[in-house]
């Protein structure tokens, strides 16, 4: 008796622990569907990382141009600002 006891307490332990498998497994395809690893899913993420980081990129060569703008902008005012300064040197040098 105590031998068939086991038996059935073993049968369950084992269709419970393929239960278990089974439900696991179902888990994995879900989550692997949607990780990446469906063919389809990971040209859909790639597709959309590579359009943010190329929106990334774009949004810091346009803040670069802009900045590099600005410094040529700058460096042409302090060239005139040099010009003006040596010529007002060189009138009050004459003047003198």
């Amino acid at each position: 008796m105590a031998e068939q006891d086991l038996a059935r307490e073993m049968l369950a332990l084992h269709l419970r622990l393929d239960a278990l498998r089974h439900d696991q497994q179902q888990h994995i395809q879900f989550e692997a569907a949607y990780a990446g690893r469906n063919p389809v899913v990971l040209d859909r993420y790639e597709d959309f990382f590579t359009g943010l980081d190329d929106m990334q990129d774009d949004r810091m060569e346009f803040a670069e141009g802009i900045e590099l703008a600005e410094l040529h902008d700058r460096l042409n005012e302090l060239q005139q600002a040099r010009v003006e300064e040596q010529q007002r040197g060189h009138e009050q040098g004459m003047g003198y």
